[in-house]
C-alpha cells in the first residue's frame, strides 16, 4: 500500500465542486429525437406520482408514443430497471405538486430537469465526493489521485449517463460504492464497523441491478466479496437486510408489471426486431465475439481506451495488485466484475446499444478500471514522476476532449460517426449550436454560452497542477503532457469521412432537430437574408447555402438557390 495522502472534507469539496459545475451548467435536452432511453423512465416517474401505477399509458396519451416499453395484459410498461426512475419521483412529486399549490402552467422540460437533478446527478457527486477520499488513500501522489478523479468524472461516459435520466452511471456509482465500503470494512476492526454501514453497503449491492439489469454480475461479486470482508460472518444480517430492499423493489415492478417477481419485460417488448433480438441466447446474450471486444474497448467513435485513455493502464495496474498479498483479494474481486461484466455485454447481440456516449454498458467497469490505473501510475511515479504526471495529465486532458465534450453538448452520438470529434462536434462549435445551459439567462447563447465550461476544465488542469511545486517542472508537465494529449487525440480527429453519405445524413438530422432552435449560424444567416438589402442579397445567400451544404440540409440548400428573385422563409 503506498503511503495515504490526507485529504480534508473541504478538498473533497472543492474537487467535487468543479464537476458539479460541469454536470449542472449545461442541460443538454433535444425533445425532437424522443430519446426513449430516457423518457421511458420519465414517463414511469410520472406515472407513479400522478397516477399510482408503473404503466405508462396515460403518460403516452398526453406526451406521445416512447420505445423502450414492454406490453402485458394490455398495458405499457419501461422495460428498464426500476431504480432511477423511483429516484425522479421526489423531483417530479416536489414540481407536480407545486405547481397545483401554486396554481401555474406544467412545462414538461423543468419537470425532467428536476428528475435528472434528484436521480442522476445528485446521487452521482454524492458518489463522487466519497470516490476522491477513498482514492487519496490508494496514492501518495495528488496530481495522480486528481488526475485519475477528474477522467471517470469528467473525461469518461460517466459525465454524459450522469446528466441525463439515466441508470448506466447510478449503477456503476452503486457497484463501486460498495466496493469502497467492504474494501475498508475488511481493514476496520469488527468494532469500529457500524451496523449501519454494512446495511448500506448490502443496498448499495443490490442497487447496481436496482439501476441496471446487468449491474446483477457485479451485485454476484459484491455478494461474495462481503463473506470475506465481514466479521464475524454473524454480522452479514445486517449487510443482507441492506440487500433486501432494492431485490424487493425490483421483484415487485416485475411482478406487477410483466406478471412475475424474477421476469424483466425484455421478451415482452412491443418493438418486434428488439423482441426478437432478446429472444436468441439468454436474453440477447449470443457468446462473446471480437467484433464486439473491439468496438467496447478500441473503437475511435465510442472505445472505452480511445475516449478514456488513462484507463489502458488498468491492464498493467491489476496485475500489480495481484502480486501484493494484502491486495489480492480486493483486486480479484475488481477484475472479476470488470472482467465478467465486460464478457457479458461482449455476448449481448445489442453491445454498442444505439446512440451512446462511449461504451454505456461498460459504466460499471469504469471505476473499477480507475483504481488499477491509479496503482499503475503510482508505480511508474515511484522511479519516473514526472512521466507518470505527464501521462496521467495527458490522458486526462485527451479525455475531457474526447468525452467530456460530447458529454455537455450531446450525449446521443448515433453510431453514423465514426470520429465524432471531427464529423460532429467541430462542426456544431463552428456553426455556434449548444445546448441549453444558464448562460441563456443571461442572453447567452451559442458557442460563447459554452465558453465558461472551456475556462473551468482550464481551471481543473490547473487544480490537477497544483502539487506540483516549482514553476519549471510545472512547465515541463505542462509541455509533455500537452504533447501526450494531442498524440491521443489525433486518432480521433483524422480519417474524419466526412462526406460519407451516412455522416452527412447524421449531421443533417441533429442539426435540424437541435434545442435550442434560433441561435445557430444557419438560423442567423436565414434572417440576415430576409433582411438583406437588394445588393447584399445574392452574398449573404451565397454564405446561407454554403452553411446548410456543409450541415448536410441538401434540400434546403437547393430549395434556397433555385429562389434566386424572392427571399426564402425562415425555418
Amino acid at each position: 500500500m503506498p503511503q495515504q495522502l490526507i485529504v480534508t472534507r473541504k478538498q473533497a469539496l472543492i474537487a467535487t465542486a468543479f464537476c458539479a459545475f460541469f454536470y449542472l451548467y449545461p442541460f443538454p435536452y433535444y425533445p425532437k429525437i424522443n430519446n426513449p432511453n430516457e423518457n421511458v423512465r420519465f414517463y414511469m416517474t410520472a406515472s407513479i406520482v400522478e397516477r399510482g401505477t408503473y404503466a405508462i399509458d396515460a403518460m403516452r396519451a398526453r406526451w406521445g408514443w416512447v420505445g423502450d416499453a414492454a406490453a402485458n395484459n394490455g398495458s405499457a410498461y419501461s422495460v428498464k430497471a426500476p431504480g432511477t426512475s423511483f429516484l425522479g419521483i421526489p423531483g417530479y412529486a416536489l414540481y407536480y405538486y407545486g405547481i397545483k399549490l401554486a396554481q401555474k402552467r406544467y412545462e414538461r422540460t423543468v419537470a425532467l430537469r428536476l428528475c435528472r437533478l434528484t436521480a442522476s446527478i445528485l446521487p452521482t457527486l454524492f458518489f463522487l465526493f466519497f470516490f476522491y477520499r477513498w482514492l487519496a488513500r490508494q496514492t501518495s501522489h495528488p496530481l495522480l489521485r486528481d488526475t485519475v478523479y477528474f477522467s471517470v468524472a469528467i473525461g469518461s461516459l460517466f459525465y454524459g449517463y450522469a446528466v441525463i435520466f439515466v441508470s448506466h452511471t447510478l449503477s456503476a456509482a452503486a457497484g463501486f460504492g460498495a466496493f469502497m465500503m467492504l474494501f475498508d470494512i475488511r481493514r476496520d476492526p469488527p468494532s469500529q464497523t457500524s451496523r449501519k454501514k454494512l446495511f448500506v453497503a448490502g443496498l448499495l449491492t443490490a442497487s447496481a441491478t436496482l439501476f441496471e439489469y446487468p449491474g446483477l454480475v457485479a451485485s454476484l461479486i459484491l455478494s461474495i466479496y462481503a463473506l470475506f470482508a465481514v466479521r464475524p460472518l454473524s454480522r452479514l444480517v445486517h449487510y443482507a437486510f441492506g440487500g433486501l430492499a432494492p431485490t424487493l423493489v425490483v421483484m415487485h415492478f416485475q411482478w406487477r408489471a410483466f406478471g412475475s417477481p424474477f421476469t424483466p419485460g425484455h421478451l415482452m417488448v412491443e418493438n418486434p426486431a428488439f423482441r426478437s433480438a432478446h429472444l436468441e441466447g439468454l436474453y440477447g446474450a449470443v457468446g462473446p465475439s471480437v467484433e464486439a471486444l473491439y468496438g467496447l474497448l478500441l473503437d475511435p467513435a465510442a472505445g472505452l481506451f480511445p475516449l478514456t485513455p488513462i484507463m489502458l493502464f488498468s491492464l498493467f495496474g491489476f496485475g500489480i495488485l495481484l502480486r501484493n498479498q494484502s491486495q489480492r483479494l480486493d483486486s480479484i474481486i475488481a477484475l472479476s466484475i470488470a472482467a465478467l461484466t465486460l464478457l457479458t455485454i461482449c455476448s449481448m447481440n445489442n453491445w454498442r446499444g444505439g446512440w451512446t456516449i462511449g461504451p454505456r454498458y461498460l459504466a460499471l467497469v469504469v471505476p473499477f478500471a480507475a483504481w488499477g490505473s491509479l496503482v499503475c501510475l503510482e508505480r511508474v511515479a515511484k522511479k519516473l514522476p514526472r512521466l507518470s504526471f505527464s501521462l496521467a495529465l495527458g490522458c486526462t486532458a485527451a479525455a475531457i476532449v474526447a468525452s467530456g465534450l460530447p458529454s455537455a453538448y450531446y450525449p446521443h452520438i448515433p453510431p453514423d460517426f465514426t470520429r465524432p470529434l471531427s464529423q460532429l462536434f467541430s462542426l456544431l462549435i463552428a456553426h455556434d449550436y449548444a445546448p441549453y445551459n444558464w448562460g441563456n439567462l443571461f442572453g447567452s447563447y451559442g458557442t460563447r454560452s459554452m465558453w465558461p465550461l472551456g475556462l473551468a476544465a482550464v481551471l481543473l488542469i490547473l487544480f490537477c497542477l497544483k502539487s506540483v511545486y516549482g514553476f519549471s517542472d510545472r512547465l515541463k508537465i505542462v509541455v509533455t503532457s500537452t504533447c501526450v494529449a494531442l498524440c491521443l487525440l489525433w486518432p480521433l480527429l483524422t480519417d474524419n469521412g466526412r462526406e460519407e453519405p451516412a455522416v452527412v445524413r447524421a449531421v443533417d438530422f441533429v442539426t435540424q432537430n437541435w434545442s435550442p432552435e434560433g441561435h445557430d449560424l444557419a438560423a442567423r444567416l436565414f434572417r440576415d437574408v430576409e433582411n438583406a438589402r437588394p445588393e447584399a442579397f445574392d452574398v449573404k445567400k451565397r454564405r446561407l447555402i454554403d452553411v446548410l451544404m456543409r450541415e448536410g440540409r441538401f434540400e434546403e440548400a437547393r430549395r434556397i438557390g433555385s429562389s434566386s428573385t424572392q427571399k426564402p422563409a425562415s425555418r
